[in-house]
C-alpha cells in the first residue's frame, strides 16, 4: 500500500448502491483496487459497475436470514483474499413517540449491527489471508450522544462501534486492523428527507475524500466533521447543556 492512498488492495464496499458507499467504490476503484460492490438494488450496482472495470457487483440482502451463508459462500467464489471491508451499508429510521412504532427497533438493527456482523463474519477468513486486513465500519456521531428521535438509528451504530472496538482488542495479535468511521451530516438520499436541521453536513465528495484520506493511517477512530465532533465531546462533558440547549434545536424544523 502506498504511503499516501489505497491501491492494489481487494476491498468490499457494502451499501455501494449510493451515497457514500458509491462514491467510495467508485474512487477506489480509480485508484487501482479491485472492488466488491454489496446493496439489495442490483439495477444501481450494475450501473456503478460499468463506470469502472475495477468493479464487480455482489447483489445481497445483508440483513436476511440466510445473509451468512450466502455471502460466505459468494465471496469464496469472487476472490480467496479480502485486504478491506468497509462496512457501510445502513438505514435510518426516526421514532415517534407520540405514535411509536416499537418494531422500527428491530427493524434498523437488523441492517445496521446484525446486517455489519454478517458482512464481516463472511469476510473474515478472506481477511486473514491478507498481509495487512482492515476492517471499516460506518457508525455516526450519533452514537455519542443522544439526538431526538434517534433512538433506533444511535442505537444500531453504539452496538456497532462498541462491536467493532470490543474486535480490535481481540485482533490485536492477528494482522487485522480495525476503524470505527463517527460521521456527521451527509447530503446523500439518506439524509434528503430530514425534517430538522443538519449542522455542519458535508458533501458526499468531501466525506469521500476525507475518509478515504484518513483510512490510510488505520486509526482506531475516523471522527468528522472537525465542528461537529468537538461540539459532541462538549456535550458529553456537559450533558445538562445538550440536552436542555443543544438537542431541543435539532428536533423537527416545523
Amino acid at each position: 500500500m502506498n504511503n499516501h492512498q489505497i491501491t492494489n488492495e481487494v476491498i468490499w464496499v457494502t451499501g455501494a448502491s449510493s451515497g457514500i458507499g458509491r462514491q467510495l467504490a467508485l474512487r477506489l476503484a480509480q485508484a487501482g483496487n479491485q472492488v466488491l460492490v454489496t446493496a439489495r438494488n442490483v439495477e444501481a450496482l450494475n450501473q456503478l459497475a460499468r463506470e469502472h472495470d475495477n468493479i464487480r457487483v455482489l447483489a445481497a440482502d445483508i440483513s436476511a436470514t440466510d445473509a451468512l451463508q450466502n455471502l460466505t459462500q459468494t465471496l469464496a467464489t469472487y476472490t480467496p483474499v479480502l485486504d478491506r471491508v468497509i462496512l457501510n451499508a445502513g438505514v435510518c429510521e426516526y421514532f415517534d413517540i407520540s405514535n411509536p412504532d416499537w418494531s422500527m427497533m428491530q427493524r434498523v438493527m437488523a441492517v445496521n449491527y446484525f446486517g455489519a456482523v454478517n458482512c464481516l463474519a463472511a469476510a473474515y477468513p478472506l481477511l486473514l489471508q491478507s498481509s495487512a486486513g482492515h476492517i471499516v465500519a460506518m457508525a455516526s456521531q450519533a452514537s455519542r450522544v443522544p439526538f431526538p428521535r434517534a433512538q433506533a438509528y444511535g442505537a444500531s451504530k453504539a452496538a456497532l462501534t462498541y462491536f467493532i472496538e470490543s474486535l480490535g482488542v481481540d485482533l490485536a495479535e492477528t494482522s487485522i486492523s480495525s476503524t470505527v468511521v463517527e460521521l456527521g451530516f451527509v447530503d446523500t438520499p439518506m439524509t434528503a428527507s430530514n425534517d430538522f436541521p443538519m449542522p455542519f453536513k458535508m458533501t458526499v465528495d468531501k466525506t469521500v475524500q476525507t475518509l478515504v484520506e484518513e483510512m490510510v493511517a488505520r486509526p482506531r477512530f475516523i471522527r468528522f466533521p472537525k465542528r461537529l465532533s468537538w461540539m459532541v465531546s462538549v456535550a458529553r462533558s456537559l450533558s445538562g447543556l445538550w440536552y436542555h440547549q443543544v438537542a431541543p434545536r435539532l428536533s423537527r424544523a416545523s
